[in-house]
């Protein structure tokens, strides 16, 4: 696959992310993503950077297709802000359409597994979402889809 080739219909990105690659096994595909924006803005100075301090690559889950977990492999860059004033000298860019910072799992995902658990009162979809092949990591006292619940912004009723 090229890297004209932005985006699916099984795989919605966001505009400035692109398909890198595709490798696909028996139980899982892992796509690897990359980001074609030039420029990032600072987190806090809101200031756009061009200059590129490093990268990494995140990975994340996303919802699965055909059977198949699907794994992201974001590479990530960081960038050096270049306000002298700014408190935060090197920030990583945001993808905050498709993941949020310090997420494992991709906005849809974690959507699906809200809206599984508030159908099905947390526990019955803790017990559903290996079906998924979701597995929560979260202390026994509290488990993962409840916790998700919890976290969840519900708007207040007026």
């Amino acid at each position: 696959m090229s890297q004209a080739d932005a985006s699916s219909p099984f795989l919605p990105l966001p505009d400035g992310m692109v398909i890198v690659s595709i490798d696909a096994e028996t139980s899982r595909v892992v796509v690897h993503l990359g980001c074609c924006f030039s420029i990032a803005h600072c987190p806090l100075c809101g200031q756009p950077s061009e200059r590129i301090h490093g990268n990494y690559v995140r990975t994340v889950a996303d919802l699965p297709c055909g059977g198949r977990r699907i794994i992201l492999k974001l590479s990530v860059r960081k960038f050096v802000c270049g306000t002298a004033t700014c408190l935060r000298q090197i920030f990583t860019e945001r993808l905050s359409e498709l993941v949020q910072s310090y997420a494992r799992m991709t906005n849809r995902l974690s959507e699906a597994l809200q809206t599984l658990g508030f159908a099905t009162c947390g526990e019955l979809g803790e017990r559903l979402a290996p079906n998924w092949e979701c597995r929560f990591q979260a202390p026994r006292s509290c488990g993962g889809c409840a916790r998700m619940l919890v976290q969840s912004h519900l708007p207040y009723a007026s």
